[in-house]
């Protein structure tokens, strides 16, 4: 990992942390599922697999269409 990153992680711990001591459980929730979506869109955007392309193999099969009889 870069020290960046590192940095970035730290920072955002004894913020998270610091927060959560002094704000309401509401707000320490809020704030908390605010950040894992912001972490979930930012890993999204960084990352470089394409659910649409067909190189990444899918476990989940096709559906499969009933035949008419």
């Amino acid at each position: 990992m870069s020290s960046k990153l590192l940095s970035g992680i730290a920072v955002s711990l004894v913020i998270g942390v610091t927060a959560a001591v002094y704000l309401p459980v509401w707000m320490t929730l809020l704030l908390g599922s605010l950040a894992l979506a912001l972490l979930y869109i930012v890993a999204r955007l960084n990352s470089r697999f394409d659910p649409l392309d067909s190189r990444f193999g899918s476990c989940i099969p096709p559906i499969s269409r009933p035949t008419d009889r």
